[in-house]
C-alpha cells in the first residue's frame, strides 16, 4: 500500500472513529443532598431530540439500558437516581439518614404533600425528602419543576415491573400491570383492578400478550397514537380526580406531580424478566411523538 493510500485509510479511521465518539452522550454527574446521606444524580446528554427520560429506580437495570441507547441514537436528556442496597447493588429504595436515623423512601413516591405524608415519616426527615425532590424536579424540569423545560413537548419515565405471572397467587390482585387499572365488572372476574382508581380510561391491545407491558400518558391525546402501535394504554385521571383523600391514588408519584402542573407525560412500563425488546419499542414511538408534536 503507497504512503498516501495509508494515509488515507488512518484518515478515515479517525473521521469515523471521532463519528462514533460523537454519538456517545456526555455523563455528569450531580450530588444531591437527602438528609444526611449524598445522593448521585447522573445525567446522560446528547445533541438531537428534545427530551427528558427519568429512571427514579436503579434496580430496575432493563430500562436504564434501554434508555442510554436511546439516547445515543437519538438525542435528548437522561437523568438516573442512584441507590443502592447494604451489599451495594442496585436498588429500588433511597436509603438516608436524619439526625442519625436511618430511613428510606422511593424515589418515585415523594413529589407531592399528600405523597410526603404517606410516608409517615417523622418532620424533620420529612422535611429532608420535600428538599430532595425539590432540588430533583428543577433538574428534570424548567426551574421551579412545574412546566416542561424549554423546547422539550414530553416528559417520558422509564420503570421496569415484576412478572406478574411469577407472582404468588394471593400477591396477584395488588401487582402493578395493565389489567390492574380496569375496573371489575361482576361479570368479568379477570381483571383485578387494584390501580383503577387512578385510571380515566385503559386500552388493551390485542396485540400485546403481556400484560405487564403497559404506558401510562396524562394527556388523552396520545391514547390514539400509541394505541395504534399496538400498546396497553393507560390514560390516568385528570387533576382534580386525582386530590382525594388516602394514598392510594396521589400517592406522591411522578406522574400524579405531572397531572397537577399540566406537564405531558409518559410512563413506560416493561415486564422486567425479556422486556428488552419492548421497551426499545416503546422507546421508538415515544422518539415519533416528539417528531409529531414539534
Amino acid at each position: 500500500m503507497s504512503h498516501r493510500k495509508l494515509h488515507n485509510v488512518i484518515l478515515l479511521a479517525l473521521l469515523f472513529t471521532a463519528a462514533a465518539r460523537a454519538q456517545e452522550p456526555t455523563k455528569t454527574v450531580k450530588t444531591f443532598k437527602l438528609g444526611e446521606t449524598s445522593v448521585n444524580v447522573n445525567v446522560y446528554e446528547r445533541a438531537g431530540a428534545a427530551v427528558t427520560l427519568f429512571a427514579p429506580h436503579h434496580n430496575e437495570q432493563g430500562a436504564l439500558k434501554a434508555a442510554r441507547e436511546a439516547i445515543a441514537a437519538r438525542g435528548g436528556r437522561f437523568v438516573e437516581v442512584e441507590s443502592f442496597d447494604e451489599a451495594g447493588a442496585p436498588a429500588r429504595r433511597l436509603r438516608f439518614r436524619v439526625g442519625g436515623k436511618a430511613y428510606s423512601v422511593d424515589p418515585n413516591r415523594i413529589y407531592t404533600p399528600n405523597g410526603r405524608k404517606c410516608l409517615n415519616l417523622p418532620a424533620d426527615a420529612e422535611a429532608a425528602v420535600k428538599a430532595f425532590a425539590d432540588e430533583l424536579l428543577n433538574l428534570l424540569f424548567a426551574p421551579g419543576g412545574t412546566s416542561l423545560r424549554a423546547g422539550e413537548t414530553l416528559f417520558v419515565a422509564v420503570h421496569n415491573n415484576s412478572d406478574v405471572e411469577k407472582s404468588p397467587a394471593a400477591e396477584r390482585d395488588s401487582d402493578l400491570s395493565a389489567v390492574a387499572f380496569v375496573k371489575p365488572l361482576r361479570s368479568r372476574t379477570t381483571f383485578r383492578g387494584a390501580f383503577e382508581e387512578s385510571a380515566a380510561g385503559v386500552y388493551l391491545s390485542n396485540t400485546e400478550d403481556d400484560e405487564d407491558n403497559f404506558i401510562i400518558v396524562t394527556d388523552p391525546r396520545l391514547l390514539g397514537p400509541l394505541a395504534a402501535r399496538g400498546f396497553n394504554v393507560i390514560v390516568q385521571k385528570p387533576a382534580a380526580q386525582l386530590r382525594v383523600p388516602g394514598c392510594a391514588v396521589d400517592d406522591g408519584s411522578l406522574s400524579v406531580h405531572a397531572s397537577f402542573n399540566n406537564i405531558p407525560y409518559v410512563n413506560l412500563e416493561v415486564d422486567i424478566n425479556g422486556g428488552a425488546a419492548r421497551q426499545r419499542q416503546m422507546l421508538e414511538a415515544v422518539y415519533d411523538l416528539i417528531k409529531t408534536k414539534q
